[in-house]
């Protein structure tokens, strides 16, 4: 390497950071070449604002990802913990997770740079995860996001930020590549499906032969399905609080997690409440299970698959009803890399296995 060169490649910092879109959460694991491989976790919420309002908004000290805000293109974006905080935005569950997704990367950027004191001048690496119906959009994602971060303002002042590389692979691919590793030359005989299911997306690629055909099909039957008609049936509940509570109480709906969602305050009351909960959950789930099961036998031929690998929250949570459904194919779970708990520094557990494994990837390439 000449010594030119060599001065230009420590002028700024790197940052190497894979992101995950997902409807509960964006998840991000980064590193830089001084600091040490963490990951990061804001919530999906992104709302318009105005410039003025959010000047004045932030009173005492916060992690920046509780705090962060994005001005580009003459609009102003609260993003995660802020936005759904102060100025109750919702989800976006409805719009295509592309739309939403450079207002999460600028402020994930920026939370981020002050989290490792960056400055206001770094390069980027960046790999983010899209599900496989919104993968056309990668190259307008990717033009918009390279424009916008040569100058964007956040809390701290105006940032700039070299966008050096930059890939987009659907949601799943960090399991498969995982995956790939793990079996090697022997991929190359099997037909596998990789089934994702988050909050939001149920999403299917097939690999034939280690060949992934880029046209995988999406639906919107994520939890948030199983959640919307948990809520039909009980009063005063909402989906994004409900979420936490059907998880910890797992496949036989234990009581213990859903006490704390009670409205009632009287103790016959508690108990005809908590009854509907668990039946109103109980119910949710075998509906749920038989409408993305019928969706998955119309994108999976069982005939033809080796094998189904299984990743995303939900299909964790789905694992028994999922298991019984295909008992006749072999179902693999689990199967991403290992994460290390320096690296999981929110506890999120299988649910950091995609983008994990694809930051693995990516950094090897980067480096």
């Amino acid at each position: 390497m000449s010594k030119n060169t060599q001065q230009k490649n420590n002028s700024s910092p790197l940052l190497i950071l894979a992101l995950d879109f997902g409807g509960s959460a964006t998840k991000g694991v980064y590193c830089t070449q001084k600091n040490q491989t963490a990951s990061l976790v804001m919530e999906p919420e992104v709302v318009k604002i105005s410039l003025d309002s959010v000047a004045s908004s932030v009173l005492g000290a916060t992690e920046p990802e509780n705090a962060a805000w994005v001005n580009c293109m003459g609009e102003t974006f609260a993003v995660g913990y802020l936005a759904k905080s102060k100025y109750y935005a919702n989800q976006g569950l409805k719009e295509l997770k592309y739309e939403r997704a450079i207002a999460k990367t600028l402020a994930f950027i920026w939370a981020i740079s002050e989290k490792l004191q960056l400055g206001k001048k770094f390069r980027l690496a960046l790999i983010c995860l899209l599900p496989p119906g919104e993968f056309e959009n990668r190259d307008s994602f990717h033009k918009n996001l390279e424009a916008i971060l040569a100058g964007f303002i956040t809390p701290t002042g105006k940032i700039q930020v070299k966008l050096t590389e930059f890939n987009c692979l659907p949601e799943g691919a960090g399991i498969y590549l995982a995956y790939q590793k793990k079996l090697g030359q022997a991929i190359k005989t099997k037909i596998i499906a990789l089934v994702m299911v988050g909050y939001r997306n149920a999403s299917v690629l097939i690999s034939d032969k280690g060949i992934v055909a880029p046209d995988g099909k999406t639906s919107d039957l994520g939890m948030i399905r199983l959640l919307e008609k948990a809520v039909a049936r009980t009063s005063g509940q909402d989906a994004s609080q409900l979420a936490p509570a059907v998880v910890a109480a797992g496949s036989d709906i234990s009581t213990t997690p859903l006490t704390k969602l009670l409205k009632s305050t009287s103790n016959t009351n508690k108990r005809h409440e908590l009854m509907q909960i668990q039946q109103a959950i109980k119910l949710a789930r075998s509906e749920y299970a038989a409408v993305l099961t019928s969706w998955l036998d119309q994108v999976v031929a069982r005939n033809l698959v080796s094998e189904i690998l299984f990743c995303g929250g939900t299909a964790d949570y789905m694992r028994r009803e999922l298991n019984s459904h295909y008992s006749g194919t072999p179902c693999l779970w689990g199967v991403g890399a290992d994460i290390p708990t320096q690296v999981d520094g929110f506890g999120l557990g299988s649910r950091l296995a995609d983008v994990y494994s694809v930051f693995l990837y990516f950094s090897q390439q980067v480096s």
